[in-house]
């Protein structure tokens, strides 16, 4: 089919969804005499939710437009703000405390039908689920007298995006940045697992202050609802901005909302409408070949344009991965750095990197290549070692070589040369090692200070593996009998490698080697700032040992020495405090970690702002303080924020990208969004592979995972998991922790699968192990007791359970601490007390369950409709029908969209949806313990005091360890 044809196609489908269904196949045959575009947007009818034949609901339409509406439910309408296809919007107003609140309310076409409020509850259920300044607020929502749903929403004054671009006439940048709002609005939605799937100019209103919002999730989607043929999703788009697979009727994605985005940016950038250059399959044209003005052609052609034609490549597999990686490239483009849409060649990337350091290259002297230049040059990237005074001749002179070779090389490299030849920092590193291994030509000493550069880089970067093995290379370089002067290469090259081993988790190693350093420029007499630098690394190692008051003190060492120099330094300043935070968190001691956190934030908005390591810790060490004040939306945020400076400064192939998706994985699941969370720990699991990271690390977070799927009720996906993870972690101290859990989780999903005599081997050795664990009272027998009952009720042995439950009861200690530990431990005391037909007690219990998991998960999450499932089995059984009614509504929906067949709360919920419309199994004479199920496989401290507050790297150079120290 041709583009014109596609073009067709795409008309007629939309004017068809105008009419009313019965006459939309003779408007067809009417308007077209092509029988391919005909016979194509039939099937884009037939595919669409609203078009399936309804002659009440068509009726029932026409009757309501026919009457004018005055109010629905509370609010007054004032006047229509526009209409289409699916619905009318109003702006109406309302009366909140006094005085008057405007907002929009959404009708939908069409009256009371089950289509049409399943439909209208779908895009309140996503709509509830999305907080984000730049998405329009859902407010409220139900049903009219007369039966018509609606949907009540802020009501965003100001401008559609077309006429705030022809009025304002932003410039490039702001254009840019209004831009960046947007993907930030459709990041968030997608990591809750909504696309939007229609975004144009038209859905986007820009606010008096600038701030733009994006409206009307009414066609939007789940990203799983493709798995569920139950619910078929809605064919809704609009030409010019709809993807090809749109077109074609085929799966949407993440990539279909990334290519919306590519359309939008078009238009930003151009000043036109897409929708009048571009159909169907067709190539979307370049931004530059699409404008008149030679000025702004220039500006847009070659990186904006890339950016464009990534984001609107036909094939979903060629554009950027995810919103994130779009809005980093824009991101980059605004800072003058380099993108990774561009060509990866050298010069473009070393133009870029010395434009954008100009002051930092000259003052560090960093490794510069150059394909065809022959002569390497060392550098010395870290300033502070000058200030160490038997090195300080040699290291001046050392500089002023560098600066002078790099002064050379940039004289004859011009900008107009070099523009649009990327190259990565890893490739010229790569490049930098590749020289140094064959080019025997420079002395030893330049060498050895060549290798060592490298090396620090790598730490910088996060890359241990290449840095290990040029510091492995700069130490073989260093003299027999070193010189004073060697001294100083000495001590940087174990300070380099202490982080480096770090970074490898090797922490006896990395213990021993800062022990030199430290003792090295203790006797070197080395500056104040240096040394300071030497202890906050040195108590990040010890941190990652399990000994966090011995962290503390170390931290506390190094801000003492910062503070007797004299000198600011608020970066280290801050990476310091950091460090307190960090071991006075594991510490539990949450106040003071949120005391020297806050510290920290004040660091950062007195400094200069930059992206860098430094910000990238702030946010995570800030996503475990706020989790562990119960603030989980703070949480959320922060670890978003960690992530996207993670993709940003690091790229994808990055330790500490890697190590943030796993925390946004364990904080998701640990709030209840278990399925959202399996897309990080996938995604972190990739990076570890890639990085070639021990086969046991990988192991530890396949046991991460395995808990997400338990959560989830696939239990087979769990066990699997768990058999292959206890078959590769080593027997060794490092690991007991996730032996500990790997063993219960797998206790649990056998139970789950009815085979309890094989889980009781996995409980007794999780609590073999428990025992003897005293890193972390969250792993302690009462806990593991507490996951062993929660088995035993699973196979209805409710008296063993009672024992185990007694034994579990010292985890109420730390109620403040482990809030969803008392939730698991109260639902299963009301399984309990069911079974034995104590129905105030069971009542008892589980309303204070409820009451617990409604503020300690997000809400509209698995867990809370798990502990409304139980509440309402509870309630039926004493007879309350309407309560277990309520209940069940809320619950069962959820249950249906998170969990997967055969997960038994799914036969729970129906085998209670049965008995509430047979109007049986109320009473206390119902059976007691029949179909008495399971509190869903969560809780008890499982990954969520140590692992969805992970350990933040240590301040330079070293990442995490993958759960190490937590």
């Amino acid at each position: 089919m041709t583009p014109a044809q596609f073009g067709r196609v795409e008309e007629l489908f939309h004017q068809a969804l105008e009419r009313p269904a019965a006459e939309r196949a003779q408007f067809l045959r009417d308007s077209e005499s092509d029988a391919d575009v005909v016979a194509a947007a039939e099937r884009l009818l037939a595919c669409d939710d609203d078009a399936a034949p309804d002659p009440v609901s068509e009726r029932l339409t026409e009757v309501a437009r026919e009457v004018p509406l005055r109010s629905i439910g509370p609010y007054r309408l004032l006047r229509e703000l526009g209409v289409g296809g699916m619905g009318a919007v109003f702006l109406a107003e309302r009366d909140v405390a006094g005085r008057v609140q405007q907002v929009a309310v959404k009708l939908l076409h069409g009256i009371g039908t089950a289509h049409n409020k399943r439909r209208m509850e779908r895009e309140r259920a996503m709509l509830a689920g999305l907080n984000h300044p730049n998405i329009a607020r859902h407010i409220d929502g139900g049903e009219s007298a007369e039966g018509q749903p609606y949907l009540v929403m802020d009501y965003v004054e100001g401008p559609l995006l077309p006429q705030y671009l022809a009025e304002a006439k932003p410039s490039l940048p702001q254009r840019l940045k209004l831009y960046l709002s947007l993907c930030d609005a459709v990041q968030h939605a997608h990591q809750r697992l909504v696309l939007h799937r229609d975004i144009k100019p038209s859905n986007v209103a820009v606010r008096a202050d600038g701030a733009p919002v994006l409206l009307d999730f009414g066609v939007g989607a789940l990203l799983e609802e493709g798995d569920n043929p139950t619910h078929p999703p809605t064919r809704a788009f609009t030409p010019g901005y709809s993807a090809p697979e749109q077109y074609r009727g085929q799966t949407e994605t993440m990539a279909t909302d990334v290519f919306g985005l590519g359309a939008l940016l078009f238009d930003l950038l151009t000043g036109q409408r897409l929708s009048t250059l571009y159909r169907g399959d067709a190539t979307v044209p370049a931004p530059s070949a699409s404008v008149a003005d030679p000025a702004l052609r220039h500006l847009l052609r070659g990186d904006l344009d890339r950016i464009v034609r990534k984001a609107t490549a036909t094939d979903p597999e060629q554009r950027y991965r995810t919103v994130a990686a779009l809005m980093d490239d824009v991101s980059r483009y605004l800072q003058g750095r380099p993108i990774s849409a561009a060509p990866d060649r050298l010069w473009y990337r070393l133009n870029k990197f010395v434009r954008r350091n100009r002051v930092a290259v000259a003052a560090s002297a960093m490794l510069a290549v150059a394909g065809t230049l022959a002569v390497w040059q060392l550098n010395n990237e870290r300033q502070r070692a000058l200030a160490a005074e038997r090195a300080a001749e040699t290291e001046a002179a050392n500089a002023k070589a560098s600066r002078d070779f790099l002064a050379s090389v940039l004289a004859e490299t011009s900008p107009e040369a070099v523009r649009g030849q990327p190259i990565t920092i890893a490739t010229l590193l790569t490049n930098a090692a590749a020289r140094l291994q064959t080019d025997r030509s420079q002395s030893e000493r330049t060498r050895l200070v060549a290798w060592l550069t490298i090396a620090e880089v790598y730490a910088d970067i996060n890359d241990p593996q290449p840095g290990l093995a040029a510091i492995d290379a700069a130490i073989a370089l260093s003299p027999r009998k070193p010189q004073p002067q060697d001294l100083e290469l000495r001590a940087r090259a174990l300070h380099v490698r202490g982080n480096l081993l770090l970074q490898l988790e090797r922490l006896p190693e990395a213990r021993a080697a800062l022990d030199r350093a430290i003792a090295l420029r203790e006797r070197q007499g080395a500056p104040a700032a240096t040394l300071a630098r030497l202890y906050s690394d040195y108590g990040s190692v010890v941190l990652h040992t399990s000994d966090f008051a011995a962290a503390q003190r170390y931290q506390q060492r190094a801000l003492q020495r910062l503070d007797a120099s004299g000198q600011h330094e608020p970066e280290l300043r801050m990476e310091i405090e950091l460090g307190l935070a960090r071991s006075l968190y594991y510490q539990n001691k949450i106040e003071d970690a949120a005391r020297h956190l806050g510290i920290a934030e004040t660091i950062e908005r007195e400094r200069p702002a930059r992206d860098g390591l430094a910000a990238y810790q702030l946010r995570r060490i800030a996503m475990m303080v706020r989790y562990s004040q119960h603030r989980y939306p703070q949480a959320l945020a922060n670890a978003e924020q960690a992530l996207r400076l993670a993709y940003r400064v690091y790229g994808e192939n990055s330790r500490l990208t890697a190590d943030m998706e796993l925390y946004t994985a364990l904080l998701l699941d640990d709030v209840g969004r278990s399925r959202a969370a399996l897309a990080h720990y996938q995604r972190s699991q990739a990076i570890a592979r890639a990085l070639k990271l021990d086969d046991a690390v990988l192991a530890r977070d396949d046991v991460r995972m395995a808990a997400a799927y338990a959560n989830l009720g696939d239990h087979p996906r769990a066990q699997a998991l768990t058999d292959s993870a206890l078959a590769r972690m080593p027997d060794a101290p490092a690991y007991t922790m996730y032996r500990i859990i790997a063993y219960y989780t797998r206790g649990l999903s056998l139970s789950a699968q009815g085979r309890y005599p094989q889980a009781r081997a996995d409980f007794q050795r999780s609590l073999e192990l428990a025992r003897g664990y005293k890193e972390d009272v969250f792993y302690g027998p009462a806990f593991v007791q507490l996951r062993h009952a929660q088995g035993l009720v699973e196979a209805h042995r409710f008296e063993e359970a009672a024992a185990a439950l007694k034994d579990a009861e010292p985890v109420l200690q730390y109620r403040e601490l482990q809030p969803k530990s008392v939730i698991v431990l109260r639902s299963l005391q009301a399984e309990v007390a069911l079974s034995r037909g104590e129905l105030t007690a069971a009542t008892q219990r589980i309303d204070e369950a409820l009451q617990l998991a409604q503020r300690h998960y997000l809400a509209g999450t698995l867990p809370i409709a798990t502990v409304e499932l139980a509440a309402a089995r509870i309630a039926l059984r004493r007879g309350d029908g309407v309560r277990a009614g309520e209940l069940l509504n809320r619950a069962e929906p959820l249950l249906r969209r998170e969990l997967r067949a055969p997960a038994p709360a799914l036969a729970d919920a129906a085998r209670l949806r049965q008995e509430l419309e047979r109007g049986s199994g109320s009473g206390p004479e119902a059976a007691p313990g029949h179909d008495a199920r399971r509190e869903s496989d969560r809780g008890s401290g499982r990954e969520s005091r140590r692992d969805a507050r992970q350990d933040a790297a240590p301040a330079r150079a070293a990442p995490a360890p993958r759960g190490a120290g937590g």
